[in-house]
């Protein structure tokens, strides 16, 4: 396994950080901090992929649910999670987080069905709830996630099938939510018989974490933990962590001969591979330093304004003061070349959203642009005040 130095990690910092100087520092998109050390990573996963006898077979087939010894290597992956390892027999893997909501929101949701989530959610959400065809309601959060007593009015009043949520380093506002409330959630949603669909995409990059839902309410839950973050945004592979063995086979009826619904076989034997040889954890360490460097670096620039995060999180939430018009300070960091995201974005329904912005610090090139954007942001809200 190959590991690169850390004078040569700075030194390729230095270099992406020259050709990216003249282009907008861009807070939007929640993706995975560059990392150097993925190309050589990448580059010995597939010298050993390239040993395998009929490697060409690869780009020839694809599984629905995957292979078992793929489903094995994402039951390891999940485990950092779980504590001990889930039945593989209960695995699907799929071709990305959207892809496998697709596939919940149909089955648990089905056709104008009503599917519950935080009232500020994953932004992608209302997209995939036309798609399915399903009604979306948001429900009350506060500094721990969804509130219970509102999720329990909602389920007593409105009749959901399903409750989608992100409760470890929610996007957008970084809460985590307590084990108690989400074992409070879990016992809500028992109740009145509402599945769960818990997203968990930070989660490995946040290790010290309660548990997830997943983990107290196996019963009631379907899982997704997306590499995306965890490793690299170009893989699009989510490993969906179903009920039981028999709701993973019956979920994916419906789909398992549309081949767009399959996992790309070389990405998910890279992955696998990764898993084998140790690279998956040196990758979701880095990734996690990282985060850790930039996380601090933001508290530390915009100490003045009312930030929400947590450690390491690999995006922060700002609560501007309220004589401060979000859509003007996004134009004026526009015309400085930076570009950020407002909170209507995340909105799932018609309430009135908060007078905020989410910003992703993990797509600049270095630590340094993440200075540079975050100080002309500081420097513009003063200004404004």
């Amino acid at each position: 396994m190959i590991h690169p130095s850390r004078d040569a990690w700075m030194s390729n910092e230095d270099a992406h950080e020259a050709d990216a100087a003249d282009l907008p520092i861009d807070f939007r998109r929640s993706l995975p901090p560059y990392i150097p050390e993925l190309d050589s990573y990448l580059s010995a996963a597939l010298d050993e992929l390239s040993g395998r006898p009929n490697l060409g077979l690869l780009l020839r087939q694809s599984n629905a649910r995957g292979s078992e010894e793929d489903r094995a290597a994402g039951a390891a992956l999940l485990s950092s999670r779980f504590g001990p390892q889930p039945d593989s027999s209960r695995i699907i893997i799929t071709n990305g987080t959207q892809n496998a909501l697709l596939i919940l929101l149909r089955m648990l949701v089905g056709t104008k069905g009503l599917l519950l989530a935080e009232r500020l959610s994953y932004g992608a959400l209302t997209a995939l709830a036309r798609l399915a065809d399903v009604q979306l309601q948001g429900i009350d959060i506060d500094a721990d996630g969804i509130v219970p007593d509102a999720f329990e009015a909602a389920c007593r009043n409105s009749r959901p099938r399903a409750l989608y949520c992100n409760p470890t380093v929610h996007n957008p506002t970084t809460s985590v939510m307590p084990e108690d409330r989400r074992r409070a959630i879990a016992d809500i949603a028992r109740k009145y018989g509402v599945a769960i669909i818990e997203d968990d995409a930070l989660g490995r990059l946040h290790p010290d974490s309660p548990p997830p839902i997943a983990a107290l309410a196996p019963d009631i839950t379907w899982y997704v933990m997306t590499m995306t973050k965890c490793l690299s945004q170009g893989l699009r592979i989510a490993y969906l962590l179903t009920p039981d063995a028999p709701l993973a086979q019956r979920s994916l009826v419906p789909v398992e001969h549309l081949s767009c619904w399959h996992a790309s076989p070389l990405s998910v034997a890279i992955v696998s591979q990764w898993m084998k040889n140790g690279a998956a954890a040196h990758i979701s360490a880095r990734i996690t330093e990282e985060c850790i460097a930039r996380e601090r670096l933001a508290t530390q620039i915009l100490a003045n304004q009312e930030v929400r995060s947590a450690s390491g999180s690999m995006h922060i939430w700002i609560d501007l003061p309220a004589t401060l018009r979000r859509g003007d300070l996004l134009a004026a960091a526009e015309k400085q070349g930076v570009l950020l995201r407002p909170s209507e974005l995340f909105a799932v329904d018609e309430q009135p959203v908060p007078n905020a912005l989410r910003l992703s610090l993990s797509p600049p090139a270095s630590r340094a642009a993440v200075a540079r954007g975050l100080h002309t942001l500081q420097e513009l809200i003063e200004a404004a005040l």
